[in-house]
Parts: structure tokens; sequence; C-alpha cells
């Protein structure tokens, strides 16, 4: 029985080491834009935007698990309807800018 505790205990420094390793790597710099006619832009598109965005993920999640039980579980048929719903979430300013892509389906 003691073995299995000191194997548990190894077990969980390794892993409490490994996690605080992974917490000290740098975060990716990301270069925001200092615009704030962009950011007022973005803000009042995603007024519209982010509801329009979350009913067609709803219907297209509702429609892509009914098609994948109307076709016996044919994955590639639900993915093609869930397709329609891997687009951009929110708008931001850096779209309006054109440094960002911008998409509204995984089929653009």
């Amino acid at each position: 029985m003691s073995v299995v505790r000191h194997a548990v205990a190894i077990g969980a420094v390794v892993l409490l080491l490994g996690g605080s390793a992974a917490a000290q790597e740098m975060p990716p710099k990301i270069e925001r834009s200092h615009n704030p006619g962009l950011a007022a832009a973005a803000t009042l598109i995603n007024l519209f935007y982010i509801p329009l965005r979350l009913g067609l993920t709803a219907v297209g999640g509702v429609l892509g698990g009914l098609t994948g039980f109307i076709t016996f579980g044919d994955l590639a048929a639900a993915e093609a309807i869930w397709g329609l719903t891997d687009g951009s979430m929110v708008i931001t300013p850096e779209m309006l800018n054109g440094t960002e892509r911008w998409h509204f389906s995984a089929y653009d």
C-alpha cells in the first residue's frame, strides 16, 4: 500500500511542477490598434452582430445534431451543417482595420 501512496505523491508533485513551468511561459504579444473610432465602430457593429451569431450558432447546432440523427450518425453530414457556425464570434477593431481576417463561416 505504501508503494501506491508514494507513486501518487510523486505523480502529484510532477503535475504541480509541470503546471508551474507552463505558467512561467511568456504569453504571445498581441498588438492592438489604438484607434478609438474603430473601437467604437466595432462596439456598435457587435450590438447587432453578436445576437445574430448567437442565433445562427444555436440553430446550426440543432440542425447539425438533427442531420446527424436523421442520417444515422453520419458525422460528415452533421459537420457540413456545423461548418456554418465556425465564423468569427465578434468583430474587433483589427478586423475593421484589415489587419485581422474576418470570416462568417468555415466555407468563406
